[in-house]
C-alpha cells in the first residue's frame, strides 16, 4: 500500500487560485479526504503574522499553535498594527550580545514608534493574553463598560490591566483598552 499525504495552508481563495495545487490534484487517482484544523474562534493562521518581523514569524506561529484563541489574537494584531506608527517587537534580553536577534518566544511588545513611553501593550501569543499600559482599577473598567478585563496586582505599576481573548466581547474590550493605552503613549 502506498499513502501520499499533502498539507496545504492558505485561504480557500488562495488554494483555488493555485495552478501548482491544481496540477497536483488533477494527477491524483483514488479517494481524497480533507482535514481542517479550524479552531472555534476561526483561528486559521494567515501566511504572515501581522506586524511581526521575519525573524519572529516562525516562533510566534508555534506559540499560536498552542494558543486557546489564535484567530482572535491575529485579529487583535491586524487591527492594532493599522494604527499610525505601531510596531510589533520581540524583546531584547538583558544578557543578550549586542548583535543578538530579538526574542519572540515569550511575549511581543506593541509600541508607537517615536514614543518615549515604551510599549502600550505586551501581548502573549501562546495564551492570547493582552497586558495594557493602563493603571486602571476595577471601578474605572466598570465605568467604561469593560467586562472581560482584570486588574493585575503584580508586575510594573503602569501595566495593570489584562484581557484574555476568549470571544468577540473580549476582543472588543481589548481593542477599546488598547486604543486608550495607545493614545496615552
Amino acid at each position: 500500500m502506498k499513502v501520499t499525504v499533502f498539507q496545504f495552508e492558505g485561504t480557500p481563495e488562495e488554494l483555488d487560485a493555485s495552478h501548482v495545487l491544481k496540477r497536483l490534484t488533477d494527477q491524483h487517482r483514488g479517494p481524497v479526504s480533507v482535514a481542517t484544523e479550524d479552531s472555534p474562534d476561526g483561528g486559521t493562521l494567515p501566511v504572515r503574522i501581522p506586524g511581526v518581523a521575519d525573524e519572529g514569524q516562525e516562533t510566534v506561529r508555534q506559540l499560536l499553535g498552542r494558543s486557546p484563541a489564535p484567530g482572535l489574537f491575529i485579529r487583535f494584531l491586524e487591527e492594532t498594527t493599522r494604527w499610525d506608527n505601531v510596531g510589533v517587537y520581540g524583546i531584547k534580553r538583558k544578557n543578550a550580545l549586542p548583535d543578538a536577534p530579538l526574542d519572540y518566544s515569550r511575549y511581543l511588545r506593541l509600541r508607537r514608534q517615536g514614543s518615549q513611553f515604551g510599549g502600550f501593550a505586551y501581548v502573549y501569543a501562546e495564551y492570547s493574553t493582552i497586558n495594557l499600559r493602563l493603571n486602571y482599577n476595577q471601578q474605572q473598567l466598570d465605568e467604561l463598560g469593560i467586562k472581560s478585563a482584570r486588574t493585575l496586582t503584580t508586575g510594573h505599576r503602569e501595566y495593570r490591566v489584562s484581557v484574555d481573548l476568549t470571544d468577540e466581547a473580549s476582543l472588543a474590550d481589548a481593542l477599546q483598552l488598547a486604543e486608550l493605552a495607545y493614545n496615552a503613549t
